[in-house]
This record gives structure tokens, C-alpha cells and sequence, in this order.
């Protein structure tokens, strides 16, 4: 039976309709029951439903480049093909939480750590010391004008370089942070 199947898997991999149908037909009960069972441990209102995620699991399948030894080996791989699936949709369902530009300077003071969300404060920091490390002049200004509450006149003189320059440089350094916060929080 186990040769049976790996060789019926193979045919359909290869493009055999009818070995892809009668394949689909001999396996839809188990996977749906092996989707039933992920789902079970998924968030209550999960908006996949079973057969959903086993006609997921079969387009998954299709791209899959690896041969298939055994029925058992085949069940192996769905079911871990459709944890991935979940893990994929969890992905594209969660909501995206951005940190605007204007919000980055009360992010980084130190005094109003308990007021707002830690999370974003810490991956405002780590961004901020990524921008540190491509940039310190760039660092510099945004820390002096967002912490310490420099003017950008005052850091013109004391940097010793045009006004519009360092403001070019805070604005620029604000937006790198933004931009590059989409990616930690």
C-alpha cells in the first residue's frame, strides 16, 4: 500500500489529473481530520475552515519538490505543510503596527518609559542604535533635537553647519527610523 501511494503522489506531482484526483480522493478524510485537529488549537473564530486549509495544503503540495517514500511520509509532510499554512495566514491577519515619525522623539526619552507601550520603545532603541552605526552625525542631531531639545539653530552653531543641514539631517533621520520601525513592531 505504502509504494502504492508514493507512486500515485508521484504521478500527480508530475501532472497526472487523474492520479491527482484519485490521490485527493484517498487522503481528503485523513487531512481534513489532521486540519480539524490544527485548527482546534488555533484562536477561537480562526476564518479558515478545514477544507480550506486542505486545498491550501494541496497547492502547497503542487510546488513541493521532494519524493514522497511512504503514505505515512506523506501525512508527515501535510500536516507540517499545513502548520506553515497557519503560521503563513497568521502573517497576512495580523494587524501591521506602525510608529509615525512624530512620535519617535517621545519614544526615545527616558522619562516616559511607563507611560507608553515598552515594545515600541525598545524597537525604537535598537533602530535608533542601527541608525547610530550607519550614521552618527545623523544620530547625533535627531538624539539632541528629540532628548535633549536642542534648536535647530543651537545645533547649527554648535555643529557648525548650515541650519538647513541639520534639519535635513533630523528629518531624514526620523523617517529612516519610521520606516525602518514597520519591520520590528
Amino acid at each position: 500500500m505504502a509504494e502504492a501511494f508514493a507512486a500515485l503522489f508521484e504521478k500527480a506531482r508530475l501532472g497526472d489529473g487523474i492520479a491527482r484526483d484519485a490521490l485527493y480522493r484517498l487522503a481528503f478524510f485523513r487531512l481534513r481530520a489532521i486540519a480539524s485537529g490544527l485548527l482546534r488549537r488555533e484562536r477561537p473564530g480562526h476564518t479558515l475552515q478545514p477544507t480550506a486549509l486542505v486545498s491550501e495544503l494541496f497547492l502547497k503540495l503542487r510546488k513541493l519538490d521532494t519524493r514522497i517514500l511512504s503514505d505515512d511520509h506523506f501525512f508527515r509532510i501535510s500536516a507540517r505543510a499545513m502548520r506553515q499554512v497557519l503560521i503563513d495566514h497568521s502573517r497576512h491577519k495580523r494587524p501591521v503596527k506602525t510608529v509615525p515619525a512624530e512620535l519617535i522623539p517621545e519614544l526615545l526619552l527616558p522619562a516616559n518609559q511607563k507611560a507608553i507601550d515598552p515594545e515600541s520603545a525598545l524597537a525604537v532603541k535598537m533602530v535608533f542604535e542601527k541608525l547610530r552605526a550607519m550614521d552618527a552625525k545623523v544620530a547625533e542631531t535627531v538624539w539632541l533635537r528629540s532628548v535633549e531639545g536642542v534648536t535647530i539653530q543651537e545645533l547649527s552653531s554648535q555643529q557648525n553647519r548650515e541650519m538647513w543641514r541639520v534639519r535635513a539631517d533630523h528629518d531624514f533621520g526620523l523617517q529612516w527610523m519610521a520606516n525602518r520601525l514597520k519591520h520590528y513592531v
